[in-house]
């Protein structure tokens, strides 16, 4: 298959047996984070509080962020005591409702203001999460009312018709693209209920352009202008409006959100996307990432917010349209940036830099309590330090405090193992995007299993094989192989290898397959890649990248200011002092050896300012 890809794709539920870091750091998220009470507690307390129209704050975005990646998280793991927290949680916020449905971190007499829908959108998707993988009757429909009271609520109070406020007045925060982000949540709302009056509110929103600075979809529709020259820049926020836009296609079809959707993912992949796979290198804003990523900057950059959401906007163009280079873009910004961003080393220190040190006032009993952020805010490229500062930063009470990248860095956490197998939409072949060592079984619509195993230490290594199980009557006729767009890549099973071409799906027949006695179908394959180290140039600076890993230098090990070549003549394994997935000693023909990790690994014990990385090379 060529680039154009498999035409929609479905997603598969399934449960997994692994020991990969994709699995790995899905339960380390969940133990550590995501089942903590405490945190759950005072997330829910804001929508009884109501603090946030004093600051024109955000703290009403914390729980739904947190229980969206929750619920993503679950879908992997399957765990039960993830999912009693998740449980416990929304009847927490169920309670937290006022009788006429009212659910807001914003007071009754000070509401519709700044960051006040935003937060509600987030209340709804939490919602709407949790009723997808809900398992008791009686607490969906308890779910359901109250999210349609939620939004029944907004919409009595905003929009076009008399003695409302429109939604474009609701902030003057980026042009209040952030209020017109709900346009998400209240189209998958339609798609639970089937309730027009969903559907024609968020064609209202569409009307809107989406801000009151210009028409975004109007400008992804003509494609003549990158986003970084949009009239709003705010790449978070912007970014979740075509997710809307996505799930508006969804349930009506019309062709054109689909083109305006591609044609800004495409926009952002080719101007605004980094070598880690984020966006927005001044700080959280669009501007020309692609070109920029490579200065030097004092500030913060690469927003964990920001390479989440267009994570899950690559998802669903991928789901759209089963191009192989959107699974390719999920694979780099989860092994690199997303993966980056894990606090992993549980570190408490968090010493920052002098400029943002006026940022923190918590106790250290709660970060004791909370045992540290779960998730960096900002990836640095260039000689710079992670644990910079805390994005969306925004104190609570009893001196307790909160991120908003910490909140839904979990979500990022799950969008590559969600997308690694799917089905296309006429049932008859599975597409494999993505490689991780495991068993996984895949439950079809038919009732069958599919049963899949992979051994691997991909991306690290270049080896993955893959044995598929597929049952008899199960309509399964063809397997699509994803290969990676930096590498041609053997391909062998039933005695025949062949050269697979790198950046598209590698197709195989089930008659390969041998039929055991009761007709299931057994196919191994065997995949070999080449990660040979390759050097890649943005004006005087270099990066490395070993497929699809991007390799750091780190201040432990490294001299962060070496200045290199542009040929390598010499890629040899290495060892770190402190634990890396990948550690390499590469020598350039000026003769530099520099020793490299991982970007992952690099910077990772969280100590500012003391551990310096860069990506990028001075030549």
């Amino acid at each position: 298959m060529d680039s154009k890809g498999l035409g929609a794709l479905i997603e598969l539920p399934f449960s997994a047996n692994s020991q990969s870091v994709v699995w790995r750091t899905a339960e380390f998220v969940s133990e550590k984070q995501l089942k903590n009470t405490v945190l759950w507690k005072l997330f829910a307390e804001q929508f009884k509080k109501h603090p946030d129209a004093q600051n024109g704050g955000w703290r009403g975005e914390y729980w739904g962020k947190m229980m969206s990646g929750g619920c993503f998280v679950w879908r992997i793991t399957k765990d039960a005591e993830l999912y009693a927290s998740l449980k416990d949680s929304i009847v927490d916020l169920l309670d937290s409702a006022e009788p006429d449905g009212r659910i807001s971190s914003y007071p009754r007499n000070n509401e519709f203001i700044k960051w006040d829908i935003w937060c509600r959108k987030y209340v709804l998707l939490g919602l709407e999460y949790f009723y997808e993988i809900c398992t008791d009757d009686e607490l969906k429909h308890r779910i359901i009312k109250a999210a349609c009271a939620h939004m029944d609520y907004i919409m009595q109070k905003v929009g076009s018709g008399e003695g409302k406020t429109d939604i474009l007045e609701t902030s003057v925060v980026w042009g209040a693209i952030n209020s017109c982000s709900i346009l998400e949540p209240t189209v998958k709302l339609y798609s639970l209920t089937g309730e027009k009056k969903y559907l024609d509110y968020a064609r209202y929103m569409i009307g809107t352009g989406g801000t009151n600075l210009g028409n975004l979809f109007d400008l992804a529709l003509k494609d003549e202008i990158p986003p970084f020259k949009y009239p709003v820049v705010k790449a978070y926020e912007v970014m979740s409006f075509f997710e809307g836009l996505g799930e508006y296609y969804k349930v009506t079809g019309e062709k054109k959100y689909l083109c305006a959707v591609l044609n800004f993912t495409d926009a952002v992949l080719k101007t605004d996307f980094t070598i880690i796979g984020g966006c927005g290198c001044t700080h959280e804003l669009f501007d020309n990432s692609s070109c920029t990523q490579a200065n030097d900057t004092v500030g913060v950059m690469q927003e964990t917010c920001v390479a989440v959401t267009v994570s899950k906007l690559l998802f669903k163009a991928y789901c759209f349209t089963g191009k192989p280079e959107y699974a390719a873009a999920i694979e780099t910004s989860y092994y690199n940036d997303i993966l980056g961003s894990v606090n992993f080393a549980g570190n408490d220190r968090l010493d920052l830099d002098p400029v943002f040190k006026g940022d923190y006032s918590w106790s250290t009993d709660f970060v004791k309590k909370i045992g540290g952020f779960m998730f960096d805010s900002y990836s640095p490229l260039y000689k710079s330090s992670r644990n910079r500062k805390t994005g969306g930063y925004q104190k609570m009470e009893g001196g307790t405090a909160y991120g908003c990248c910490a909140c839904i860095g979990s979500a990022g956490t799950a969008v590559l193992p969600l997308s690694a197998v799917m089905l296309t939409k006429d049932g008859k072949s599975i597409a494999v995007s993505q490689y991780s060592d495991g068993k996984f079984e895949y439950l079809l619509p038919t009732g069958d299993t599919i049963i899949i195993t992979e051994k691997t230490d991909y991306p690290y290594s270049e080896a993955v094989n893959i044995t598929f199980v597929i049952p008899k009557r199960c309509g399964i006729e063809k397997i699509y192989l994803r290969i990676p767009s930096y590498s041609n890549s053997k391909i062998s099973f039933a005695d025949n290898t062949f050269l697979a071409q790198a950046g598209s799906f590698f197709e195989i027949s089930l008659n390969f397959a041998e039929p055991d006695k009761d007709g299931t179908k057994t196919l191994s394959v065997k995949m070999r890649f080449d990660l040979t180290a390759k050097l890649s140039m943005l004006g005087n600076k270099a990066s490395i990248k070993k497929g699809c890993i991007v390799m750091a230098a780190d201040c432990r090990n490294s001299d962060i200011n070496c200045v290199v070549s542009k040929k390598i003549v010499s890629d040899k394994p290495a060892a770190f002092d402190f634990p890396a997935r990948l550690s390499r000693d590469i020598t350039f023909d000026n003769g530099t050896t520099v020793r490299l990790t991982d970007y992952a690994s690099a910077g990772s014990d969280w100590v500012t300012a003391e551990r310096k990385i860069t990506a990028w090379f001075d030549t």
